[in-house]
């Protein structure tokens, strides 16, 4: 009879041990997946507060196209203005430009209607494109990328 009581409390002592591992590692799971899933709704929250919109006028492309001494668009540049409810940042490595669908470098962000560095909501920054190492000429379409949101432009130059 005491090798039957024996077994038992052998088996019970085994289950509790492999429920305790079991356990353990679930809450570990359970732990990680609730970070990733607070650091994702950070980041989907700062996109959903940051708005963007190019307010430079297409009918006059001269105002956007700078040309060198011999002809050659150099850069282009267009006036955004933060229409989101999130603040963002004025250094070009924030910034995303595409020229005609093809990634270019974005030169320099500045704000224009504030000396204050951040760029707030309804505030304007300049953002100067570099196209040295494209060609424009007839419809050109510049589109703007800040926290995964995104407007364009369409001119003709």
């Amino acid at each position: 009879m005491s090798s039957v009581t024996a077994t038992h409390l052998i088996m019970f002592v085994a289950s509790l041990v492999v429920a305790s591992a079991v356990a353990g590692t679930v809450i570990m799971e359970v732990t990680e997946v609730g970070s990733s899933i607070e650091t994702r709704g950070s980041a989907v929250a700062e996109e959903i507060d940051t708005e963007i919109e190019i307010i430079s006028d297409e009918t006059k492309p001269n105002a956007m196209v700078e040309e060198d001494a011999d002809g050659n668009v150099v850069a282009i540049t267009v006036l955004v203005k933060n229409i989101g409810d999130e603040s963002v940042d004025t250094y070009p490595g924030a910034v995303d430009a595409l020229v005609d669908g093809s990634y270019t470098n974005v030169q320099r962000v500045e704000r224009v209607d504030s000396d204050t560095g951040n760029w707030g909501p309804n505030g304007v920054v300049e953002i100067e494109i570099d196209t040295t190492d494209r060609e424009i000429s007839g419809d050109t379409e510049v589109a703007i990328i800040v926290n995964g949101n995104e407007d364009a432009i369409d001119f003709y130059y």
